[in-house]
Protein backbone atom coordinates (compact mmCIF):
# COMPACT_ATOMS: atom_id res chain seq x y z
CA UNK A 1 0.00 0.00 0.00
CA UNK A 2 1.37 3.45 -0.93
CA UNK A 3 2.21 6.00 1.76
CA UNK A 4 -0.72 8.34 1.00
CA UNK A 5 -3.14 5.40 0.90
CA UNK A 6 -1.79 4.17 4.24
CA UNK A 7 -2.29 7.59 5.83
CA UNK A 8 -5.86 7.79 4.53
CA UNK A 9 -6.60 4.30 5.82
CA UNK A 10 -5.16 5.19 9.22
CA UNK A 11 -7.45 8.22 9.47
CA UNK A 12 -10.49 6.09 8.56
CA UNK A 13 -9.70 3.45 11.16
CA UNK A 14 -8.94 6.06 13.83
CA UNK A 15 -12.50 7.32 13.38
CA UNK A 16 -13.95 3.81 13.46
CA UNK A 17 -11.79 2.54 16.34
CA UNK A 18 -10.89 5.47 18.63
CA UNK A 19 -9.73 3.08 21.39
CA UNK A 20 -6.91 1.45 19.38
CA UNK A 21 -3.27 2.44 19.50
CA UNK A 22 -1.07 3.06 16.46
CA UNK A 23 0.32 -0.47 16.37
CA UNK A 24 -3.16 -2.00 16.43
CA UNK A 25 -4.37 0.38 13.74
CA UNK A 26 -1.43 -0.65 11.59
CA UNK A 27 -2.41 -4.33 11.95
CA UNK A 28 -5.92 -3.53 10.71
CA UNK A 29 -4.58 -1.48 7.82
CA UNK A 30 -2.25 -4.25 6.69
CA UNK A 31 -5.03 -6.84 7.02
CA UNK A 32 -7.69 -4.81 5.20
CA UNK A 33 -8.59 -4.76 1.53
CA UNK A 34 -10.03 -1.70 -0.23
CA UNK A 35 -12.80 -2.67 -2.64
CA UNK A 36 -15.08 -0.92 -5.12
CA UNK A 37 -18.45 -2.13 -6.35
CA UNK A 38 -20.88 -0.73 -8.88
CA UNK A 39 -24.48 0.20 -8.26
CA UNK A 40 -26.80 -2.84 -7.91
CA UNK A 41 -23.86 -5.21 -7.35
CA UNK A 42 -24.11 -7.60 -4.38
CA UNK A 43 -21.43 -7.39 -1.71
CA UNK A 44 -22.60 -10.61 -0.08
CA UNK A 45 -25.62 -12.88 -0.36
CA UNK A 46 -27.72 -14.49 2.37
CA UNK A 47 -26.33 -17.91 3.23
CA UNK A 48 -22.68 -17.06 2.54
CA UNK A 49 -20.07 -17.63 5.25
CA UNK A 50 -19.21 -14.40 7.05
CA UNK A 51 -15.47 -13.87 6.99
CA UNK A 52 -15.18 -10.09 7.19
CA UNK A 53 -16.54 -6.86 8.57
CA UNK A 54 -17.07 -4.03 6.08
CA UNK A 55 -16.57 -0.29 6.49
CA UNK A 56 -18.14 2.03 3.91
CA UNK A 57 -15.90 4.91 2.87
CA UNK A 58 -18.14 6.12 0.02
CA UNK A 59 -21.68 5.36 -1.16
CA UNK A 60 -24.73 3.52 0.22
CA UNK A 61 -25.90 -0.08 0.50
CA UNK A 62 -29.18 -1.76 1.38
CA UNK A 63 -29.88 -4.99 3.25
CA UNK A 64 -32.68 -7.25 2.09
CA UNK A 65 -34.08 -10.63 2.99
CA UNK A 66 -36.29 -12.94 0.96
CA UNK A 67 -39.77 -13.38 2.38
CA UNK A 68 -40.92 -15.68 -0.43
CA UNK A 69 -39.73 -16.85 -3.83
CA UNK A 70 -40.78 -13.73 -5.68
CA UNK A 71 -40.15 -10.94 -3.20
CA UNK A 72 -37.58 -9.64 -0.78
CA UNK A 73 -37.95 -6.87 1.78
CA UNK A 74 -35.47 -4.17 2.81
CA UNK A 75 -34.48 -4.30 6.46
CA UNK A 76 -32.07 -1.36 6.52
CA UNK A 77 -29.51 0.89 4.87
CA UNK A 78 -25.87 1.83 5.50
CA UNK A 79 -23.90 4.83 4.25
CA UNK A 80 -20.44 6.35 4.40
CA UNK A 81 -19.00 5.96 7.89
CA UNK A 82 -21.13 2.93 8.76
CA UNK A 83 -19.95 -0.65 9.15
CA UNK A 84 -21.75 -3.96 8.79
CA UNK A 85 -21.12 -7.64 9.32
CA UNK A 86 -20.77 -7.11 13.08
CA UNK A 87 -23.66 -9.36 14.13
CA UNK A 88 -22.39 -12.24 12.02
CA UNK A 89 -18.94 -12.00 13.56
CA UNK A 90 -20.32 -12.64 17.03
CA UNK A 91 -23.11 -15.03 16.01
CA UNK A 92 -23.05 -18.72 16.92
CA UNK A 93 -23.56 -19.63 13.27
CA UNK A 94 -21.59 -17.01 11.29
CA UNK A 95 -23.54 -16.93 8.05
CA UNK A 96 -25.12 -13.87 6.50
CA UNK A 97 -28.89 -13.97 6.95
CA UNK A 98 -29.45 -11.08 4.56
CA UNK A 99 -28.17 -9.85 1.21
CA UNK A 100 -26.18 -6.64 0.94
CA UNK A 101 -26.50 -4.71 -2.33
CA UNK A 102 -24.96 -1.41 -3.42
CA UNK A 103 -27.58 1.23 -4.23
CA UNK A 104 -24.86 3.60 -5.46
CA UNK A 105 -21.30 3.10 -6.61
CA UNK A 106 -19.48 2.20 -3.38
CA UNK A 107 -16.03 2.05 -1.88
CA UNK A 108 -15.44 0.10 1.30
CA UNK A 109 -12.80 -1.65 3.35
CA UNK A 110 -13.00 -5.33 4.19
CA UNK A 111 -11.32 -6.47 7.40
CA UNK A 112 -11.06 -10.22 8.18
CA UNK A 113 -12.76 -11.28 11.40
CA UNK A 114 -9.57 -13.08 12.48
CA UNK A 115 -7.61 -9.81 12.41
CA UNK A 116 -10.16 -8.14 14.69
CA UNK A 117 -10.30 -11.15 17.02
CA UNK A 118 -6.50 -11.16 17.23
CA UNK A 119 -6.47 -7.53 18.39
CA UNK A 120 -9.38 -8.21 20.74
CA UNK A 121 -7.35 -10.82 22.64
CA UNK A 122 -4.90 -8.09 23.67
CA UNK A 123 -7.18 -5.07 23.68
CA UNK A 124 -10.82 -5.85 24.40
CA UNK A 125 -11.79 -2.20 23.96
CA UNK A 126 -12.17 -2.89 20.24
CA UNK A 127 -15.30 -4.83 21.15
CA UNK A 128 -16.63 -1.78 22.99
CA UNK A 129 -16.35 0.17 19.75
CA UNK A 130 -18.52 -2.45 18.08
CA UNK A 131 -20.91 -2.57 21.03
CA UNK A 132 -21.56 1.17 20.74
CA UNK A 133 -22.48 0.73 17.09
CA UNK A 134 -24.74 -2.24 17.85
CA UNK A 135 -26.50 -0.26 20.59
CA UNK A 136 -27.15 2.69 18.27
CA UNK A 137 -28.54 0.37 15.60
CA UNK A 138 -30.69 -1.53 18.12
CA UNK A 139 -32.09 1.75 19.44
CA UNK A 140 -33.06 2.76 15.91
CA UNK A 141 -34.80 -0.59 15.31
CA UNK A 142 -36.62 -0.33 18.63
CA UNK A 143 -37.94 3.11 17.76
CA UNK A 144 -39.08 1.82 14.39
CA UNK A 145 -40.95 -1.10 15.99
CA UNK A 146 -42.55 1.15 18.59
CA UNK A 147 -43.59 3.51 15.81
CA UNK A 148 -45.53 0.72 14.10
CA UNK A 149 -47.48 0.13 17.29
CA UNK A 150 -48.32 3.69 18.28
CA UNK A 151 -47.78 6.12 15.42
CA UNK A 152 -49.97 7.07 12.49
CA UNK A 153 -48.97 6.36 8.90
CA UNK A 154 -48.10 10.03 8.42
CA UNK A 155 -45.82 10.03 11.46
CA UNK A 156 -44.10 6.81 10.37
CA UNK A 157 -43.37 7.99 6.83
CA UNK A 158 -42.13 11.37 8.08
CA UNK A 159 -39.81 9.60 10.51
CA UNK A 160 -38.64 7.30 7.72
CA UNK A 161 -37.76 10.28 5.51
CA UNK A 162 -35.84 11.90 8.36
CA UNK A 163 -33.93 8.69 9.03
CA UNK A 164 -32.86 8.01 5.46
CA UNK A 165 -32.53 11.55 4.08
CA UNK A 166 -28.73 11.60 4.69
CA UNK A 167 -28.47 8.78 2.13
CA UNK A 168 -30.15 10.95 -0.50
CA UNK A 169 -28.38 14.28 -0.07
CA UNK A 170 -25.73 13.66 -2.75
CA UNK A 171 -27.08 15.09 -6.01
CA UNK A 172 -24.50 13.26 -8.15
CA UNK A 173 -26.44 10.68 -10.22
CA UNK A 174 -23.67 8.11 -9.72
CA UNK A 175 -23.48 8.50 -5.94
CA UNK A 176 -27.09 9.39 -5.20
CA UNK A 177 -29.26 6.66 -3.69
CA UNK A 178 -32.71 5.88 -5.07
CA UNK A 179 -35.45 3.75 -3.53
CA UNK A 180 -38.87 2.93 -4.94
CA UNK A 181 -42.32 2.99 -3.36
CA UNK A 182 -42.11 -0.63 -2.22
CA UNK A 183 -38.77 0.04 -0.53
CA UNK A 184 -40.28 2.88 1.51
CA UNK A 185 -43.21 0.62 2.35
CA UNK A 186 -40.80 -1.94 3.83
CA UNK A 187 -38.88 0.65 5.83
CA UNK A 188 -42.01 2.29 7.28
CA UNK A 189 -44.10 -0.91 7.56
CA UNK A 190 -46.91 0.25 5.28
CA UNK A 191 -48.40 -0.85 1.99
CA UNK A 192 -47.09 0.82 -1.20
CA UNK A 193 -50.53 2.35 -1.73
CA UNK A 194 -50.47 3.95 1.73
CA UNK A 195 -46.99 5.30 1.07
CA UNK A 196 -48.23 7.04 -2.08
CA UNK A 197 -51.22 8.53 -0.28
CA UNK A 198 -49.22 9.78 2.70
CA UNK A 199 -46.45 11.11 0.45
CA UNK A 200 -49.03 13.27 -1.34
CA UNK A 201 -50.32 14.55 2.02
CA UNK A 202 -46.80 15.52 3.13
CA UNK A 203 -46.28 17.37 -0.15
CA UNK A 204 -49.53 19.31 0.29
CA UNK A 205 -48.42 20.29 3.80
CA UNK A 206 -45.21 21.73 2.33
CA UNK A 207 -42.83 19.39 4.15
CA UNK A 208 -41.35 17.69 1.06
CA UNK A 209 -41.27 18.00 -2.73
CA UNK A 210 -40.40 15.89 -5.77
CA UNK A 211 -41.41 12.28 -6.24
CA UNK A 212 -41.10 9.25 -3.99
CA UNK A 213 -37.81 8.02 -5.47
CA UNK A 214 -36.20 11.48 -5.66
CA UNK A 215 -37.72 13.51 -2.84
CA UNK A 216 -36.32 16.62 -1.18
CA UNK A 217 -37.10 17.99 2.27
CA UNK A 218 -38.50 21.52 1.96
CA UNK A 219 -39.24 22.23 5.63
CA UNK A 220 -37.12 20.14 8.00
CA UNK A 221 -38.71 21.53 11.17
CA UNK A 222 -42.20 20.82 9.88
CA UNK A 223 -41.26 17.25 8.99
CA UNK A 224 -39.84 16.77 12.50
CA UNK A 225 -43.03 18.14 14.03
CA UNK A 226 -45.10 15.69 11.99
CA UNK A 227 -42.87 12.75 12.93
CA UNK A 228 -42.78 13.59 16.63
CA UNK A 229 -46.44 14.54 17.08
CA UNK A 230 -47.87 12.58 20.01
CA UNK A 231 -50.79 10.62 18.67
CA UNK A 232 -52.16 7.18 19.43
CA UNK A 233 -54.84 7.08 16.77
CA UNK A 234 -55.02 3.97 14.56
Amino acid sequence: MKKNETMNSAKKFMTLFPSLNQEELEILIQSSTELRVKKEQNIFIAGEKAYSIYFITSGCVKFSKECDRNRSIISGLAKEGDCFGIYEMFAKYPYYERTCTAITHCEFMSVPNVAISGIGKKNSSIYLDFLRRICRHSSMLYNRIEGVRYKTAKQRLAACFLEIYPYFMNRDNVKRAYLNRSDFADLSDMTPETVSRVFSELKKMGAIEGNISDFNIVDLNLLKEIAEEKSYDN
